[in-house]
């Protein structure tokens, strides 16, 4: 499983992808809330406690039971999908948040784990329900941006390979799987690893930019 991003096929339609759009962009607005270390809007879709909001410390959504966010209220397709398509091979279940990245804005560069986390397992699974695909790039070892092709909607990346996305003519709206799932193997997710459509295996740079590192988990 020694990656930076694979595309991975679910059998995801394009029907799919719009009925969980229109179900997450129907949330109310006071549910999302923006992230300054990332620079996009989230809404917070499933997670220990099920709670809406940022980080807060002493607050811990990775661990206890997990429920459904109040903005999950009226998202029966997107609860029916994650539990059918999803979560079934997923061990354990992550955290599922929303991904706003406003049109004409990007992403700031960034680690979605901790510098001590980089090297170990710390996959992220992603599906784009809205926006441009490719304009997810990776930083490699001489600073330089690769991007990954237009072709895949659904993939898994390395969350602890410095990352980013180019401002789009259009809002970029991503499903994000994370923590405490960081790509635990098992039969089902490997079966999944094996057929996978695309894979990109990019250097790391060997010096990280302190911006890139949440602060929040240097406190």
């Amino acid at each position: 499983m020694d990656f930076t991003f694979t595309a991975i096929d679910l059998g995801i339609t394009d029907n799919d992808r719009k009925n969980i759009y229109d179900e997450v962009m129907s949330a109310d607005e006071k549910h999302w809330h923006y992230n300054d270390f990332r620079g996009c809007y989230m809404l917070p879709v499933y997670n220990a406690g099920g709670v809406l909001g940022g980080q807060v410390e002493g607050r811990d959504t990775r661990s206890g039971t997990f429920n459904y966010t109040e903005a999950m209220h009226n998202c029966s397709f997107t609860k029916k999908f994650l539990e059918e398509k999803i979560f079934p091979w997923m061990e354990p279940q992550g955290r599922v948040t929303i991904l706003r990245t406003p049109a004409g804005k990007g992403l700031n560069v960034h680690l979605d784990s901790t510098e001590d986390e980089i090297g170990t397992l710390q996959h992220k699974f992603r599906i784009v329900l809205n926006g441009k695909v490719d304009k997810l790039f990776f930083i490699d070892k001489n600073h330089n941006k690769v991007y990954i092709p237009d072709n895949y909607s659904t993939y898994i990346l390395d969350g602890s390979h410095p990352h980013s996305l180019e401002p789009a003519d259009e809002v970029k709206i991503t499903l994000c799987i994370g923590a405490p799932w960081t790509g635990q193997p098992n039969e089902k997710y490997q079966e999944l690893i094996d057929n996978s459509l695309y894979t990109m295996k990019v250097s790391r740079p060997e010096k990280l930019e302190k911006s890139w590192t949440d602060p929040f988990w240097k406190k």
